[in-house]
């Protein structure tokens, strides 16, 4: 890893790393739960956003990230734009 790399992506300072799940406004077919939530995963598709029940993990949807999603957080700035003929 060089320096530069240390410095864009340094080690995380906590312990344990965690993922913000943000609550949805939804119930889940199955169990009949209000607790959906919305959340990055890395798929091997590429990075996805899930929608889950988190009572009997439910899959309710998955969808490309959008810009304000931020992820993944590493995601190129150009990522939307429209290639050009010169390349």
């Amino acid at each position: 890893m060089s320096g530069v790399d240390r410095l864009l992506f340094p080690p995380p300072a906590a312990d344990k790393i965690v993922v913000e799940r943000t609550p949805v406004d939804e119930t889940c077919p199955k169990c009949g739960s209000k607790d959906v939530r919305r959340y990055p995963v890395a798929n091997h598709i590429g990075p996805r956003m899930v929608t889950k029940c988190q009572d009997c993990f439910h899959h309710l949807a998955t969808d490309v990230p959008t810009v304000d999603d931020h992820w993944p957080p590493w995601r190129s700035a150009t990522l939307d734009w429209v290639a050009s003929r010169a390349g």
